[in-house]
């Protein structure tokens, strides 16, 4: 057995350090993943809630919808599927009730997978839709983006006003399609 010294083993680290990739030779050494810069996340400048006569969105109207839609304009921003899915669930009805693709018996959870997957969604893109301007219907405000649509109604009866439903492909649902041409026109 051969023994070697100590400064034998650090002149032979030494010499191996120097051979990896990025160090020595005045190339700068790596650094460790915690200094590396993040990507930040898309920048969310806000809910657009503006209507008719009140562009900033400033009227008790708009301020009520400014508190119901920020909540998943906030979690789609950030990417939080989970946080969406319990607005999903918690809604009146629940997921049972929630507007959107076809999705037999699904819970929030399943309801978010289903648009991942079956239909490609970033969720960054609920955001965005967020972001434009909505159509204000009797029922509530409506925000509709390409093929993407989604729907706050203001409650009726005893129900509370809640995000009622999320269509990432307006063209593969019959009444998004409709309420998808009602909001053109509007």
């Amino acid at each position: 057995m051969r023994h070697v010294s100590r400064t034998g083993r650090l002149i032979a680290l030494c010499l191996a350090a120097t051979l990896l990739p990025g160090c020595g030779a005045g190339e700068s050494t790596p650094r460790p993943d915690h200094d590396r810069e993040q990507t930040a996340p898309p920048p969310c400048p806000g809910v657009n809630v503006s209507g008719l006569g009140d562009p900033d969105g400033s009227d008790p109207v708009a301020k009520s919808y400014r508190v119901l839609t920020e909540p998943v304009y906030k979690a789609a921003c950030a990417g939080d599927d989970r946080r969406l899915a319990r607005l999903i669930d918690s809604a009146p009805g629940g997921a049972q009730h929630f507007a959107t693709n076809t999705c037999q018996g699904c819970d929030g959870s399943e309801i978010v997978d289903m648009w991942r997957n079956d239909y490609g969604l970033d969720l960054t893109e609920l955001a965005r839709l967020l972001e434009t301007p909505p159509h204000w219907t009797q029922g509530g405000v409506l925000y509709l983006r390409g093929n993407h649509l989604a729907d706050f109604n203001r409650g009726w009866n005893g129900v509370p006003a809640s995000w009622s439903g999320f269509y990432p492909d307006c063209r593969a649902d019959e009444l998004c399609a409709m309420d998808s041409e009602l909001a053109d026109t509007s």
